[in-house]
Formats: C-alpha cells, sequence, structure tokens
C-alpha cells in the first residue's frame, strides 16, 4: 500500500475544511450591518475683499511747520526789600508842669517833696516815721508853731544840705527840728527804678499847745 496518495487525500480535505471555515466565518462579518454614516456638508468660506490702500495725490504737500518763536529771555528781578522802620526808643514821659510834688502827713508834721516824680510811697513812710521817734519838742509851747527843715537824700540813701528854712518863732523848737533829722542817720538807698539821683525833702513840724503839754 502506498502511503503518498493518502497523505496528500489527507492535506486536500484538510485544505478544504479550513477553506470553508473560513467562508463561513466572513460570510458572518459582512451580514452585520453597519452604523448609520452622518453626512456633513462643508460650507466653503467666502473670500473677503481686502480694500486697497488709499492712493495719495502727488500734488498733496505736508504743511511746512514753522519755526519756533523765541520768546526773549526775561530778566530775573530781585523783590525790592523795604528796610524794616527801626523801633522809636520809648521816650521817658515828660512831666507835667501842674504835678504836685507828692505829701505825706504825720504825728509830727508833713513830709513834703521838693521835685514830683516820687512814687515810691513806702520810701516816704520810712523817712517820716524814722524822723518823728527823734522829735521831742520843748514842754510848755502855747499856741500852734511850725517849723520847717530841708534836706536831700542821696542815691546811696545819706543825707546832705540839712539845714532850716523857715523858723517856727521859737529857737527851742527851731533847734529840736533840725536834731530830729540829723537823729535819723542814714536812710536806705532810694529804689533802683528812680531814674534821678538824688531825692528833696523838705519836712514842716507842727506843735501846738496840746502837744507842748
Amino acid at each position: 500500500m502506498r502511503r503518498g496518495p493518502f497523505f496528500a487525500s489527507c492535506a486536500l480535505h484538510i485544505l478544504i475544511v479550513l477553506a470553508l471555515t473560513l467562508a463561513g466565518r466572513q460570510s458572518i462579518v459582512n451580514s452585520r450591518p453597519l452604523p448609520a454614516a452622518t453626512v456633513v456638508k462643508l460650507v466653503r468660506p467666502q473670500a473677503i475683499p481686502i480694500a486697497a490702500p488709499p492712493t495719495v495725490s502727488k500734488e498733496f504737500k505736508l504743511p511746512e511747520t514753522a519755526p519756533p518763536m523765541l520768546l526773549p529771555s526775561k530778566k530775573k528781578t530781585e523783590p525790592k526789600t523795604e528796610p524794616k522802620p527801626v523801633p522809636k526808643a520809648e521816650q521817658p514821659k515828660k512831666r507835667s508842669s501842674k504835678e504836685t510834688p507828692k505829701e505825706l502827713k504825720g504825728e509830727a508834721g508833713t513830709l513834703k517833696l521838693q521835685n514830683p516824680g516820687f512814687e515810691y510811697d513806702f520810701y516816704l513812710a520810712l523817712i517820716q516815721s524814722k524822723i518823728e521817734r527823734n522829735f521831742r519838742p520843748p514842754p510848755g509851747v502855747r499856741g500852734e508853731h511850725m517849723a520847717t527843715v530841708t534836706f536831700v537824700i542821696t542815691k546811696n540813701g545819706s543825707m546832705i544840705n540839712i539845714g532850716l528854712i523857715q523858723s517856727s518863732g521859737n529857737l527851742l523848737i527851731d533847734q529840736s527840728a533840725e536834731r530830729a533829722v540829723r537823729a535819723a542817720g542814714r536812710f536806705p538807698p532810694l529804689p533802683p527804678q528812680y531814674e534821678q539821683g538824688e531825692l528833696g525833702i523838705n519836712f514842716e513840724f507842727v506843735v501846738n499847745s496840746a502837744a507842748g503839754g
């Protein structure tokens, strides 16, 4: 028995079976319906016409720019500084000729200033008190008598130019009055605000019968 034709026959049968199997599968695939396709119609965009650039006339000329005008430079003028007014020095007030010298009355008499302008009453009261403590009129005097003694107080408080300028008519009274001034000795310096260098005073001593005893 020959094996060659047998194997060839078997191989042929196998090929036929395979061919039939593949053909069956292909028909199954082809029998399946395909999904519906959506047809889209493309619209071609219209071309936008490009406007031609404006033509410039050759006769048109740009206006010529005039050269800038040069203004004359202003000279800087410095502001005038007016001189400040010099404050006037305060002049001392002129004393009126109608002013009367100050008087200060006490127990022994009246203190009168020779010139006006001394406004320090505390200083005058000190002078009067010191002189009155030293005045001792003589006893037994009848009637009213007045003796006036003048003196000058310097800036440092010392007394000068002591003297009797009006007598009482009684020598004892005149001596008592002048003795009272001299016994006062020295006074405190004049107030520094007082412009004048000395202070002239007249002291009028008054003696009556009651004082004499």
